[in-house]
């Protein structure tokens, strides 16, 4: 009886050390991460991301997936301390900056920004947060329905696509890159040109059967040939071509106009510690890696190496250094007019 007493006793301090090694492996038991982030590829996300960090931390993951603008608006009118992370497009990080929304975060924690494009560290000023995809804009089209080949944003102007292609709505993070393109396939500069840029849209208007402010919803439109073309960016290739693997990705002859998805903490979170780690593990090899081979975002470290049938759809190598880059500060300055014009011209379809 006395040997089974010391048995039990070694067995509960066994178990004991056990649960304490485990409370430390994992800091974080316990706390609650408040992510707001896009509604595209969630079970990608939770499959490469989300699980293996909760694994890795204890700490529960709650992702408030919505698009860019429905997301600003939340994150304005929410409590301090509701929202942790922000995972959202450049132009509304600076929307989100100028009202307050974003804070600096410490980024001597990020082990993994060593690895990232110099461009990628701080796209918004150094002690913010860094950019984890980056993005291009293109035209998709079906060439079994569309009348025409396409090969650059003037394409889009032809007759014979008369109510039969997607755009961009302007308040979409794709839609000041459209406009930036339109400009260039007519020789014309933002700021500077904008009644004769307004002008070519008006004449584009009987082509456009929709200005979306869904992806989703575009690539449903093109598979059930409401429209045999659309203006996206490029990681919304990957579900359209699920979809239909005929479907021919354009980069337009105009150029490389893109952008960047960015990771930032929000102000006032009661994680901060925790939100720095998934900023940081979102950034790390493992995760980056993934992404890329699931087709869900372009690489943003110089170390991962793609094959040519994972590298076709992604702004990756060479092309990060010829993509052609808004300036957002003058963009943010000038979309309350911008889109006052565009909704005058498309009337808010």
């Amino acid at each position: 009886m006395k040997k089974l007493t010391v048995l039990l006793l070694a067995l509960v301090l066994v178990l004991s050390a056990a649960c304490m090694a485990s409370a430390e492996d994992k800091p974080y038991a316990g706390q609650t991460l408040t992510i707001s982030t896009f509604a595209f590829n969630a079970e990608l996300l939770q499959k490469n991301i989300y699980d293996p960090f909760m694994k890795m931390t204890g700490c529960t993951i709650v992702a408030d997936g919505a698009s860019n603008a429905v997301r600003v608006t939340k994150l304005a009118e929410a409590a301090e301390g509701e929202y942790d992370v922000v995972i959202i497009g450049d132009m509304f990080v600076k929307q989100l900056m100028a009202e307050g929304k974003i804070d600096k975060l410490d980024t001597s924690k990020l082990t993994n920004l060593s690895a990232v494009y110099d461009n990628a560290k701080a796209p918004m000023g150094e002690g913010y947060g860094p950019a984890y995809t980056f993005n291009r804009l293109g035209i998709v089209y079906d060439p079994a329905s569309c009348p025409v080949e396409i090969k650059s944003f003037a394409d889009l102007w032809n007759p014979e696509l008369k109510d039969y292609i997607a755009i961009p709505a302007i308040t979409n993070t794709s839609g000041p890159l459209f406009y930036y393109g339109v400009a260039a396939a007519f020789g014309l500069e933002p700021g500077k040109d904008d009644d004769a840029i307004f002008a070519k849209l008006a004449e584009l208007k009987p082509n456009v059967k929709s200005t979306y402010t869904s992806a989703n919803n575009t690539i449903t439109m093109l598979n059930q040939g409401e429209v045999c073309a659309a203006v996206l960016l490029d990681y919304s290739y990957t579900s359209a071509k699920s979809a239909n693997p005929d479907y021919v990705w354009v980069n337009p002859a105009e150029g490389l106009f893109g952008g960047y998805n960015m990771l930032n903490v929000v102000t006032g979170s009661k994680n901060k510690e925790l939100a720095e780690l998934f900023i940081d593990y979102y950034l790390s090899y493992d995760v980056q890696y993934a992404e890329a081979m699931d087709g869900v975002d372009s690489p943003v470290r110089t170390d991962i190496v793609l094959d040519e049938e994972h590298a076709m759809n992604f702004t990756y190598g060479d092309m990060v250094n010829q993509l052609i880059l808004p300036d957002w500060d003058f963009v943010t300055e000038k979309l309350a007019s911008w889109t006052e014009k565009w909704n005058e011209t498309f009337s808010v379809q």
